[in-house]
């Protein structure tokens, strides 16, 4: 099959946080909904009647009480657990209808489309059939844009949900619709450079696809050609491969108050050093780098300086992804970091230099013993906390409670994880 046959498809689920918590309570269906970031800090999230009624992006929760106390509009705090499950089911909708998929958000993944014999009015016919399923399996809206580049697809996607009423639409280079494009919705185009084309007169799709590759050259070098191009529907995007290996991972919060107290910090970065093991086992990795960070409450810092943000690195002795190895050196990093009395709004625990946790190496110090101890240790607490709930089984530095302190006013249920939260009909 020809290059010119095969089309790029970007499937975007609407409204993805609001379309989760309508799917369990469709009375909301036309009622505003939005969604704030951890501990009910700001918006994050809004249903297309949020944004009617002008709710910027963002905005904090504060500013908005008096329209959630009339009843305008509905708030939840973010449930990641059951946004994350509903996103796995849509992507395992999308994998059986199509063998090319990247992943590339919660809400977004690319698709590769080489049917035998495909035409445009076929794919037109396989995306609704697309969409149809993804709303009967898992219930979420979605929709589809279909192009010959992914830049182009994504534009396509923008078509199907601000212009059509099928949700499906399919965009070719050269089109007369780019011409009515803002160049803003170019995939690629962020603020700095909106300024300088909107500067220079470029203000449309259309505009950007026929500029001057040489001047788009010396102006925006190779990513500002390769944007160019795909506009102009050449392939210079292929479908990322899966993420096997990540190079760090972290794991930082808000404190819904503030920490002042260098004990209960110790005790908060115990309970992140904790995700922070898990994440590193769940994917086979070990951390040969560990880092902290503590923010200061910029509103209360009582520092001459000003200073807002501690942070110090180490090189671990030997890369580990055992929880207890990393609750040690955080608590000493912690230690060397924090002020008696300065109050503390956010900390972070980053873990660097990942390698393969089988082929980690040692060192002529290194206790074996000891070393294939913790690995079982880690194997039996992973399996007793997977059987029975995160932190049932947790070392005595995360203290009693080894829930991560959130503010969740408006959370809902974990409808799909927890049996707790099954709907009862």
């Amino acid at each position: 099959m020809s290059q010119k046959s095969v089309r790029f498809a970007l499937v975007d689920c609407n409204n993805f946080y609001a379309s989760c918590e309508r799917l369990f309570q469709p009375a909301l269906a036309r009622t505003p909904i939005v969604v704030l970031s951890n501990n009910d800090g700001c918006v994050v999230a809004r249903s297309n009647e949020a944004k009617a009624l002008g709710i910027p992006m963002g905005i904090p929760l504060f500013k908005i009480r008096s329209l959630i106390r009339s009843g305008k509009v509905k708030v939840f705090s973010s449930n990641y657990t059951l946004y994350g499950d509903l996103s796995r089911r849509v992507m395992e909708v999308l994998s059986r209808h199509c063998a090319e998929v990247e992943i590339y958000s919660i809400d977004e993944a690319f698709l590769r489309l080489n049917f035998f014999g495909q035409t445009d009015a076929s794919l037109t016919d396989w995306a609704t059939e697309v969409r149809t399923r993804v709303g009967r399996g898992v219930g979420i809206p979605v929709s589809v844009g279909m192009a010959p580049t992914k830049t182009l697809a994504k534009l396509a996607n923008h078509l199907a949900k601000k212009r059509t009423v099928t949700g499906v639409a399919t965009l070719n280079p050269g089109d007369p619709v780019m011409a009515e494009l803002p160049v803003d919705e170019v995939w690629g185009v962020g603020r700095a450079y909106h300024e300088r084309l909107t500067r220079v007169g470029i203000t449309t799709a259309a505009q950007l696809a026929a500029a001057d590759l040489a001047w788009i050259r010396r102006s925006f070098g190779v990513v500002g050609v390769r944007l160019v191009r795909e506009l102009r529907g050449e392939v210079c995007l292929e479908l990322e491969p899966p993420l096997n290996g990540r190079k760090n991972t972290m794991v930082s919060r808000s404190f819904p108050k503030d920490i002042s107290d260098p004990a209960e910090l110790e005790r908060r970065l115990a309970l992140y050093a904790t995700r922070l093991g898990e994440k590193l086992r769940q994917y086979d990795q070990a951390a040969r780098t560990l880092s902290v960070f503590l923010w200061v409450n910029r509103f209360r810092n009582p520092r001459p300086d000003g200073r807002l943000c501690f942070t110090r690195a180490i090189e671990l002795p030997v890369a580990t992804n055992h929880t207890n190895e990393l609750i040690h050196h955080a608590k000493l990093i912690g230690r060397s970091l924090a002020e008696a009395g300065t109050p503390y709004k956010k900390a972070g625990i980053m873990a660097g230099e990942l390698v393969p946790a089988a082929t980690r190496q040692g060192s002529l110090f290194t206790n074996r013993a000891a070393d294939l101890r913790n690995d079982e240790i880690m194997r039996v607490m992973d399996a007793i906390n997977a059987a029975d709930g995160r932190g049932t089984v947790s070392f005595a530095s995360c203290g009693t409670s080894t829930a991560i302190p959130l503010r969740r006013e408006f959370r809902s249920s974990d409808y799909t994880t927890c049996w707790k939260g099954i709907l009862g009909v």
